[in-house]
């Protein structure tokens, strides 16, 4: 499962009805989770809602007092409703600043007490043109000691609930003892109130306030123990998540997870490596896009069906490669089955040893059963041969039966150089470690080849590195393993190739060496491809079924490898990887 960037997980929504719970697998293939905001952005939420509901509030409760002053004869002179009208207006200018600097950056926290200390100022100069401690819009305060609560938490709603309150009695005072020349509404007159009248509303009024301070003061911090609470529930969520991105991207193995459909979820770092796909164009395809085969495999399984160990073989263009496949359920919170969790391994090296040891072992036992046959069949050959060279040495003997007596000799001398294929291949000779040019070797192979003109028309050419490359080994064994791949290639170009080409390639690599021969021939069967390093195994009139064998021992007794590709009707590539230095032994 690949998940391509860190983020924290959603927070919890409503919980799921029970008749359909909602899946997580859900929204996985078209959607990731996105980061979670950072204190200060929800900081700077919150301050947002804040001026747009001082503004709001504002525009309503002015508005309406003008508008609704008009219909009972109390319009407001022109003083006041200039005043009026100049409190508007700074709510909206300083809306607007505090808007510009967020945007510009500036960090939400530094605005909070500005934006609530002009909102305390703006509420006094409101309450005091309006009528004191007689004025209806008194619970501005109440507003901002709110505000100040879910900003500052106990301390803000401590701070503005005091302010507050000796605004609202410095206000009263002063409006009822006409200290300040404010223009005021019409039928508004604080100072004509009696001392009781001013006590009672001034009372009123500070009770209310006390109380919402209190109120406020619970309020915020409850919300300041939420919101740490939040914020260590959600670190604690994000750094789960993280740490399970992290298991899963350092799996060595390949994880995808699929729907009950087939269609892909998440694929993890190596899934992505193996497979060389996307994880994010992946989503929402289908499984056989990534995983040819597989799809087939899936349908076949009931939802609670599993798969152990089996193999799966992707054609690829380098060369097929074998998966290892194991499929399991995805079940959700609920239990459900969601989906299907499919885990895989590169199995393309471990069965190519598994093929080789295999070839090995079948090889060691044919060779060792062909040395033994090869032993016991030279003493009567010679037994044959010598009888027969006498025979022929008789003074009547005629001449067909002289000729009789020379197509047996030579029969037995063929027969004596197949014992001989057989006892190299069974037990070759010691090798002879030396440091030589295998480019050199090479060439000197194809110049060779290219003089034999007995099959016909044959294009020869070569790819080799100019500089020379120099590795140790036996360049006798080398030359009889380049000369074997060199004539199966040619008589399979010519004898069914589209242009009767050979290729030889060789290039220089960390590890050591690598010559390839190929062919543009009929190619291979594919039933045949698992035999042909067997002795005795040929598909040509005059072979013995020696040559590949015996070329397939030298090279892995120099510690390399001989691997073939064929496809039919495409040609035959043989491919010799060899160490720079042959192991002893």
């Amino acid at each position: 499962m690949s998940v391509t960037r860190r983020a924290d997980p959603p927070s919890p929504a409503e919980p799921p009805s029970p008749a359909e719970p909602p899946s997580p697998a859900d929204s996985l293939a078209g959607a990731r989770a996105e980061p979670a905001p950072p204190p200060e952005a929800r900081g700077g939420r919150r301050l947002i809602w804040l001026m747009v509901l001082r503004t709001v509030v504002i525009s309503l409760v002015l508005g309406l007092t003008i508008w609704l002053g008009s219909f009972d004869g109390s319009q407001p002179t022109a003083p006041a409703q200039l005043f009026l009208t100049g409190i508007v207006v700074v709510t909206y200018a300083s809306t607007i600043v505090y808007a510009l600097l967020l945007r510009g950056g500036v960090d939400p926290e530094r605005l909070v007490w500005p934006q609530l200390s002009g909102d305390l100022v703006i509420t006094t100069a409101l309450i005091y043109v309006t009528g004191g401690a007689q004025s209806a819009y008194t619970f501005f305060y109440a507003l901002s000691v709110v505000s100040a609560g879910a900003m500052r938490f106990r301390r803000g709603a401590i701070a503005v609930g005091a302010l507050s309150v000796a605004l609202m009695l410095a206000v009263g005072l002063a409006a009822w003892a006409r200290l300040l020349p404010l223009p005021t509404l019409p039928r508004v007159e604080p100072w004509t109130s009696t001392a009781a009248d001013l006590a009672r509303q001034l009372g009123l009024n500070l009770g209310a306030l006390i109380g919402v301070s209190v109120l406020s003061y619970i309020f915020g911090r409850e919300l300041q123990e939420t919101s740490a609470s939040l914020a260590s529930q959600r670190a604690f969520a994000a750094d789960l998540y993280a740490l399970n991105r992290d298991i899963v991207r350092s799996l060595s193995s390949g994880l995808v997870t699929v729907d009950l459909d087939g269609r892909v979820l998440t694929l993890n770092h190596a899934a992505t490596e193996m497979l060389h796909a996307s994880a994010e164009r992946s989503a929402g395809r289908d499984i056989d896009v990534l995983l040819p085969g597989l799809g087939a495999r899936l349908r076949a399984l009931s939802p609670e069906g599993t798969l152990r160990r089996s193999d799966l073989t992707l054609g690829d263009t380098p060369g097929p490669h074998v998966l290892g496949i194991s499929v399991s359920p995805l079940r959700d919170v609920n239990d459900r089955v969601i989906g299907r969790v499919v885990n895989f391994q590169d199995l393309t090296e471990l069965r190519t040893l598994e093929e080789t040891m295999r070839r090995a072992e079948r090889l060691a036992t044919v060779g060792q059963l062909a040395a033994d046959i090869a032993h016991e069949i030279r003493n009567p050959l010679a037994s044959i041969s010598g009888s027969v060279e006498l025979l022929g040495q008789a003074p009547r003997v005629s001449e067909d039966d002289k000729a009789l007596m020379a197509i047996v000799v030579r029969e037995i001398d063929r027969l004596d150089r197949l014992i001989d294929e057989l006892l190299e291949y069974a037990n070759p000779r010691p090798r002879t470690l030396v440091s030589f040019d295998v480019i050199g070797m090479v060439t000197e192979v194809v110049q060779v080849m290219r003089q034999d003109k007995s099959r016909g028309e044959l294009t020869l050419t070569t790819e080799l590195p100019a500089e020379s490359v120099t590795i140790t080994a036996d360049p006798g064994q080398l030359r009889q393993v380049m000369w074997n791949l060199c004539r199966n290639a040619a008589d399979a170009a010519c004898a069914g190739g589209r242009a009767g080409e050979v290729t030889v390639r060789a290039r220089e690599d960390s590890i050591g060496v690598t010559i390839e021969v190929e062919d543009d021939g009929p190619g291979i069967p594919a039933e045949n491809l698992a035999r042909i390093f067997d002795p005795f195994f040929t598909t040509q009139k005059r072979g013995t079924g020696l040559g590949l064998a015996t070329s397939h021992t030298i090279v892995t007794e120099h510690g390399g490898t001989v691997n073939v590709r064929s496809e039919a009707g495409r040609g035959t590539r043989f491919v010799v990887r060899l160490p720079r230095g042959a192991p002893k032994g």
